[in-house]
């Protein structure tokens, strides 16, 4: 069945091909519109690199990507018999992922990371100002091919602990019956890893401040962009801002999602800074170091609670088994995240600056950043032929779409849905979520339950970490999606209420190593909450009820 598309968000398929195709919005991902330089980088690494991830680990389909008035679709093109789950061919794939499992973290320690981090390096010291522009021209074409691999490496690391962690909760649910809340996956949840360790380390510093009055009073008394230039013109400022930089060094290579013209906390601070601002008036029990120890507690407690369950019971073996190769679900996802989503994403700017520095000093463009509204195929005839386009009306006329299909819901599919329906994969269900049944009371929001608890909290709605200064402690983060960069925001909202993602995405795993209700997939939350609003979150029951 074709899905038709409405006037207020017309598609133009490039082939009848990709309309026969099943899309769905990457809302987890993607949640605005991306600039066209984005849209066309991206679009082709992701859909190369995921495709041969997918097919090192014998799922044989081709990753489509499909940008729609800035909004990124994917598509699975499947290349044997798929018309149920599990297909004929999922054998090979569990046969596979149980081959890779047991050693996955060594794996990625030792021979993916070190591969990633290589990428990074080059893309950090690569002499971009040396460069001649046909050879920056150059050097962004071989970016395009180390991101595709990095997109490849990313599937083959995540993919088979995602399938692990799901497996493991079946596994629970068959031994064990049905968990009161997420105690299949609160077992996997309190181990180091890089998401949590930048939050330690911000914590510190905001602590390391309060210890020195001067310097708290200066950063809380301060307009955040300001502040840069206060603390290091401060005496008592300036050795505080040198161990900021140094933790800009190592955690700042991060941004809000997977989008080119958004600057890194390195090259514009003021997301860590305003969070430092909030983490001043937090109290000592927010420090997100006492948070995982008390995650690490419960997980030891929930796993030895169901070994005694389970003592003599003929399942126990597998579960033990499942747990295992499962427990690197966590480490894995998180620094996988920080290195390839976040590192790799904004190391990306670094060759597009200053291809735009050139293009502006030539007067191509208006500006720097107008690089992210040319097209990457566009890329060659701005810097060789600029006189071919009249580029700084192509740039301001894509400034006004982008920002025109930025006030627009997008629709969920596009497409044609198969015959006999949508496949239902709970690989990929978990960490993306299944849509949840409306609610029939026009004050109750229904979502997936993500992290037990409940708690009545005011609603702050934050579409972008740039929006993050309106978070007051206590407050409910309400949001479309989470990345990593918005981790320092857990140790002080009372709960995060999220359009997307299910029980294994990014959000849910923050909150419940933070420990605080979280509810994910409602799709609406975001259009239906406005700031300033009660409202309950019920994390254990996956509902949000509007107070007031």
């Amino acid at each position: 069945m074709s899905m038709s598309t409405t006037d207020h968000f017309p598609v133009h398929w490039p082939d009848a091909a990709m309309e026969a195709l099943h899309w769905t919005w990457d809302q987890v991902h993607h949640p605005h519109p991306k600039t066209p330089l984005s849209a066309t980088f991206e679009a082709e690494a992701l859909s190369e690199g995921s495709s041969r991830g997918f097919q090192a680990l014998a799922i044989p389909i081709n990753y489509r990507v499909f940008i729609a008035n800035g909004y990124c679709y994917g598509a699975m093109e499947f290349l044997e018999e798929t018309t149920s789950f599990p297909p004929p061919w999922w054998p090979k794939v569990e046969q596979e992922m149980l081959r890779r499992l047991p050693g996955l973290t060594q794996t990625w320690e030792q021979e993916y990371l070190p591969e990633v981090q290589a990428m990074n390096q080059r893309l950090r010291d690569h002499d971009y100002a040396g460069a001649s522009t046909p050879e920056l021209l150059a050097f962004i074409d071989e970016t395009a091919r180390l991101r595709a691999r990095a997109w490849d490496l990313h599937m083959q690391v995540v993919m088979p602990v995602m399938g692990a962690a799901s497996r493991f909760a079946e596994v629970y649910e068959q031994l064990l019956g049905k968990p009161d809340g997420n105690e299949p996956y609160l077992m996997l949840q309190g181990y180091e890893n890089l998401t949590v360790e930048s939050g330690k380390a911000l914590w510190q510093l905001g602590r390391r401040a309060l210890a020195e009055p001067a310097v708290a009073r200066l950063i809380a008394d301060t307009p955040v962009e300001r502040l840069p230039e206060e603390l290091q013109r401060s005496p008592e400022g300036s050795a505080f801002w040198e161990e900021f930089q140094r933790y800009l060094d190592r955690f700042g290579w991060r941004s809000d999602a997977f989008e080119l013209a958004d600057p890194a906390w390195v090259e514009d601070p003021a997301i860590p800074l305003n969070t430092l601002q909030d983490y001043l008036q937090a109290p000592d029990g927010a420090d997100p170091a006492l948070q995982q120890e008390r995650s690490r507690e419960e997980r030891e407690r929930l796993v030895r609670e169901a070994m005694e369950q389970l003592d003599g019971h003929e399942g126990k073996p597998l579960f033990e088994m499942m747990l295992s190769i499962s427990q690197q679900y966590l480490p894995i996802q998180e620094n996988h995240n920080f290195y390839i989503d976040q590192m790799n994403t904004v190391l990306l700017r670094r060759p597009f600056l200053e291809l735009g520095r050139r293009l502006a000093e030539a007067g191509t463009v208006a500006e720097r950043d107008d690089i992210f509204f040319l097209r990457y195929d566009e890329l060659a005839d701005a810097a060789t032929k600029p006189q071919t386009r009249d580029w700084p009306a192509l740039v301001a006329e894509r400034r006004a779409e982008r920002e025109r299909w930025a006030a627009v819901v997008p629709p969920r599919e596009l497409g044609t849905v198969p015959e006999g329906g949508v496949i239902d994969n709970p690989l990929t269900a978990t960490f993306f979520g299944t849509q949840p049944e409306p609610s029939q009371d026009p004050k109750v929001i229904n979502g997936i339950a993500a992290s037990a608890g409940t708690v009545t909290a005011t609603v702050r709605v934050v579409r972008s970490l740039a929006e993050a200064h309106k978070l007051q402690p206590g407050d409910a983060l309400v949001c479309e999606m989470t990345m990593p960069a918005w981790t320092p925001l857990f140790a002080t909202v009372a709960a995060v209420v999220a359009d997307s993602g299910g029980v294994l995405s990014h959000c849910a795993i923050v909150a419940r190593e933070y420990r605080i209700p979280c509810v994910v997939g409602t799709q609406i939350g975001t259009q239906v909450l406005k700031d300033g609003q009660r409202i309950t979150i019920d994390g254990t029951q996956g509902i949000v009820r509007i107070e007031e």
